[in-house]
């Protein structure tokens, strides 16, 4: 590394004499593997001719990169680029081919006025501007680029001194910034007028424009009174995915399965556009069910998939066998429903089959174990099992693959070099398994102790490590954060922008720390927050605090608002932005809000208070803007980012929005009696039981997959819900499996005479009443006790599928028919019930726990390893109080953050002391409940909270000395000098 930085200026000049293009390639793939600080500080001290005259050599010799090199050659073009003392039109333009792979940042230090040289000229009614070269590269670099440098370089277009106020702008322009339009803030696509967008009209289909754009340019380009209807949503192309059933309706019935308006709706619904349960799909259910699927051919059906789930069982039962069969291959990547799986395994697959799949398949797979997603208990166990020995290679822990996620600390401590040490905490990183709390606290409780050591063995750090840069620090404890330079931050943002899930799987303290400390970076003290930094933060505005976030201005605020439509928003930043949206410069009073501002809010709308929705008029929430609202929202809920996010409850904010819907417009009015379309368009918990008890049965039996999986159904809904389902079956005694399978939830809604009667001996039933948590006592007795009596089984003959099975109902077993499970069977199946919140008493918890110390289980708890507290799960809430309290560290740290939670708040303050409680994991510690935090002591809050700030002093304790012997963070220690140095070296 160091005779490459000597020699590179030497290097560089032979490269502009000799125009060799491999020597380039080979200096520039070395350049890309350089650490970001030395890489910085060797461009930045080169000749400025050297560092531009490469800049052009990299232009001329057309670079191809791997993905996994882009961000290293944008960061490279971003130094370069540091060396021009002015930034120009052309210099722009020559380097149009590397846009795609510059961070947001170095594209907002580019002044908008480039974007508008005049260098295509027309002659009419005197020169005037048709596009710009700068334009033009844009335009024909966009498919390269990211949403998100697209949203960026349209922001600058609003440059007033550019080109204007959007509704003056002209023709040719939009035309040349046709792949920016869909991304620009919605407020501002809102003012393009009627002839703007009918002058753009062939190109909207291929712009790939998002709901609240497309349905603005929607309303402009379909004319409902003209004959041509079908020509129309031809045109359309994939603008018609949001067309409403009322417009459909009016230009097309739909009519045909196989007609080629129904083709391209259903390809909507494959590619994620169209809801498959929303209000055009039940239209489009509607026409498959009254045509009937026996008169497609298989390859027809196929079309079909995206949309099977909502089929439920009376059509699948209409098909014939060939028919399924050439289903099943499409059907792989569709969520059906249990109640179809089942009927699809019956019909298609022997039961002996079955028995037989898993071994086959398990066999047929073993090489692939290394490849395998494993839990944090079971990867513990694996490395236990294979008895690991201490001198094991670098490329023998490598193709252990995931199940190296499950080292001991023990192992990590007996590394004697750093050097090892580093590369193999760098490669516990680079697993796509998230590291376990008890493994990250050892990798930094042990390198502060490598740290502290005499002779650090510095020099022997080679370029091997330069991985362990972003995703090493974006884990660092909170308390280390401060002492960060200003490039590490900034690393850790870069991350951050490119996989924002790492973020998520932080703590919420640890999740506003970084943001706050990048926020600092970024943007001194007292100073506004520039849409820049903004963009530059990216998913870390979420969870910035008060005071930062009313720090960005209002205006600023409103441009970006599509931008936060896809971040997980933090408590606290979601409820300043709630008030912040009801300010005059942004959207304003909520009783004065239009169609315009609802769709500008888009899910945002759910960070008002409920009061503020409940203000907003029913004018501006018609049923299609009202379904296209809580599609955005259930479309987050369900990403893989909002499952991550774990957002606030919101059933009272919708029950507010959907009121003007689903209550009557006046009181003397009778409610409202929804059809199967108007659930879709809004929810089933949104009407009330009456409202459900009178429904059309057919129109109840087309909604019924979205009843039965609505947590938000209360006990009356239920009942109400439930009423219906027995209209359509008749008595529950009757129930056939696939039909148990398919009322999920609505079972609840049963009495307990009849959840004697459901038929349970089979074990999907069963399996399926044991996932449901909401039973009463009662019904939970009744619902175990009905499958020993209709079984014949007795406790003791229970096996580990059973118990998984009963899963919550288990609770229904008293303590003393509890006793006679077996041990060894219940060890088996505390792998899955200790995932579970069970409804079980203490004492019914404490027999579960009990079982688990017999012979056949795991033994005496002091012997239990972390891997054993984690696999339990949820049932260590029931280890006795002696046994909780003489628990070591490494033990606490493997209760999952679930366990800690359920424990009774009385018992949490007895069993653990200070000190154990300050041994928590941030999560676990973040998981102890209000309840349990009032019956602590104020040394036990202490130390929770210290715990939860891993070791960062709150406020309230500044000043004081740390009690029970624990490190004092607040302290400058030359050892944490020494690390955070360290690791400055390392990046």
């Amino acid at each position: 590394m160091e005779l490459l930085a000597c020699f590179s200026p030497v290097l560089w000049d032979l490269l502009q004499r000799e125009k060799s293009v491999w020597a380039l390639k080979i200096l520039v793939q070395a350049y890309l593997h350089m650490p970001p600080e030395n890489l910085q500080q060797l461009v930045l001290s080169a000749e400025r001719e050297a560092a531009q005259g490469f800049l052009t050599l990299m232009l001329q010799g057309k670079l191809q990169v791997p993905p996994s090199e882009e961000q290293a050659l944008g960061r490279l073009t971003a130094l370069l680029l540091q060396r021009y003392p002015r930034l120009t039109s052309q210099l722009f333009i020559d380097l149009s081919p590397l846009i795609p792979f510059l961070a947001v940042s170095d594209l907002m230090r580019f002044p908008p006025s480039l974007l508008a040289n005049d260098s295509v000229l027309e002659e009419d009614k005197g020169l005037r501007p048709i596009t710009s070269l700068s334009l033009a590269a844009i335009r024909d670099y966009s498919p390269g680029m990211r949403p998100e440098q697209k949203e960026a370089l349209a922001k600058r277009l609003l440059a007033p001194e550019l080109f204007g106020e959007v509704p003056a702008w002209p023709q040719e322009l939009l035309w040349a910034v046709l792949p920016l339009l869909p991304h620009l803030p919605l407020e501002n696509f809102l003012q393009l007028s009627p002839h703007q967008i009918q002058a753009l009209e062939d190109s909207w289909p291929a712009a790939g424009l998002g709901p609240g754009h497309a349905r603005h340019v929607l309303r402009s380009l379909v004319n409902q009174s003209v004959q041509d209807g079908e020509e129309q949503v031809r045109r359309l192309g994939p603008l018609a995915c949001f067309l409403s059933p009322e417009e459909l309706q009016s230009l097309v019935p739909l009519n045909d399965p196989m007609g080629p308006v129904e083709r391209g709706l259903l390809e909507c619904a494959a590619n994620g556009t169209l809801s498959p349960e929303g209000r055009v799909a039940y239209e489009l259910l509607g026409v498959l069910r009254s045509s009937g699927g026996a008169v497609l051919s298989p390859r027809e059906l196929r079309v079909w998939a995206p949309l099977f789930p909502q089929l439920g069982l009376r059509f699948l039962q209409e098909l014939s066998e060939p028919q399924l069969r050439a289903m099943l291959p499409v059907l792989q990547g569709t969520s059906v429903t249990p109640a179809q799986a089942a009927l699809l395994l019956g019909r298609l697959l022997p039961r002996h089959d079955l028995l037989q799949l898993d071994s086959s398949a398990l066999l047929a797979n073993r090489r692939r174990y290394r490849e395998l997603p494993w839990s944090e208990q079971q990867a513990q166990f694996l490395w236990k099992k294979m008895q690991v020995p201490t001198n094991l290679t670098l490329r023998n822990l490598q193709a252990l693959g995931t199940m190296a996620g499950g080292m001991s600390c023990e192992f990590l401590q007996q590394i004697n070099s750093m050097v090892d040490f580093l590369e193999v905490v760098h490669m516990i990183y680079q697993l796509h398994t998230r590291v376990r709390g008890s493994l990250r606290a050892c990798i930094w409780a042990e390198l502060q102790r490598r740290m502290a050591m005499p002779e650090p063995e510095w020099t022997t750090l080679g370029p091997e490590l330069n991985g362990l840069d972003s995703k090493l620090l974006l884990d660092l404890p909170i308390q280390l954060m401060d002492r960060l330079s200003n490039e590490s931050i900034m690393l850790v943002v870069e991350l951050v922008q490119s996989a924002p899930e790492q973020l998520l799987a932080l703590t919420p303290l640890h999740q506003a720390a970084l943001a706050e400390r990048a926020l600092q970076n970024l943007a001194p003290k007292e100073t506004a927050v520039s849409g820049e930094v903004l963009e530059t933060l990216g998913p870390l505005v979420g969870f910035l605090g008060i005071e930062s976030t009313r720090r960005i201005p209002l205006q600023i605020l409103l441009s970006h608002l599509s931008q936060l439509q896809g971040y997980c928003l933090g408590e606290t930043f979601a409820t300043e932005l709630g008030w912040l949206l009801l300010q005059e410069p942004v959207l304003g009073k909520p009783e004065l809000w239009s169609q315009d501002e609802v769709e500008q809010a888009g899910r945002l709308l759910f960070t008002l208070s409920t009061e503020a929705i409940s203000l907003i008029p029913r004018e501006a929430l018609d049923p299609e803007t009202l379904e296209r609202l809580l599609e955005k929202q259930q479309s987050w809920e369900q990403s893989r980012f909002g499952q991550l996010c774990k957002g606030p409850q919101l059933a009272a904010k919708k029950a507010a929005l959907v009121a003007g819907v689903v209550q009557p417009a006046a009181e003397d009015l009778p409610e409202p009696v929804p059809n199967c379309a108007d659930v879709r368009g809004t929810f089933p918990a949104a009407w009330s039981a009456t409202q459900i008890a009178e429904m059309k049965l057919s129109d109840f039996e087309d909604c019924l997959t979205l009843f039965a999986g609505d947590p938000g159904l209360g006990p009356e809904e239920l009942r109400a819900a439930m009423g219906k389902a027995k209209q359509l079956w008749g008595p529950p005694r009757g129930f056939r499996p696939e039909q148990i399978l398919q009322l999920g939830r609505l079972l609840i809604g049963l009495g307990d005479r009849e959840l004697q009667e459901l038929i349970l001996v089979d074990w999907g039933v069963l399996s399926t009443l044991g996932q449901l948590d909401g039973w009463s006592s009662t019904q939970l007795r009744v619902v175990v006790s009905s499958f020993l009596r209709q079984s014949g089984r007795h406790v003791s003959h229970l096996d580990f599928i059973h118990l998984t099975a009963l899963g919550y109902t288990l609770c229904g077993l008293r303590p003393e028919e509890l006793q006679h499970i077996s041990s060894w069977e219940f060890s088996q199946a505390a792998l899955f019930l200790g995932t579970l919140h069970l409804q079980c008493s203490e004492e019914q918890l404490e027999v579960l726990a009990h079982l688990l110390v017999l012979p056949g289980g795991f033994g005496p708890i002091s012997n239990w390893g972390p891997e054993i507290f984690t696999e339990i799960g949820t049932i260590a809430a029931g280890i006795p109080d002696l046994a909780l309290s003489a628990l070591l560290r490494g033990q606490i740290q493997g209760l999952t953050p679930l366990a800690i939670s359920v424990i009774p708040p009385p018992k949490f303050a007895v069993v653990f002391s200070p000190t154990q409680l300050s041994s928590l994991t941030s999560a676990q510690a973040v998981a102890v409940t209000p309840e349990q935090m009032a019956f602590l002591s104020p040394e036990q809050r202490q130390a929770v909270a210290w715990a939860q700030h891993e070791g960062k002093e709150i406020p309230e304790q500044q000043g004081r000395s740390t009690a029970w012997g624990l490190w004092d963070w607040s302290q400058p220690s030359w050892s944490l000098v020494l690390t955070i140095s360290f690791l400055g070296h390392l990046l």
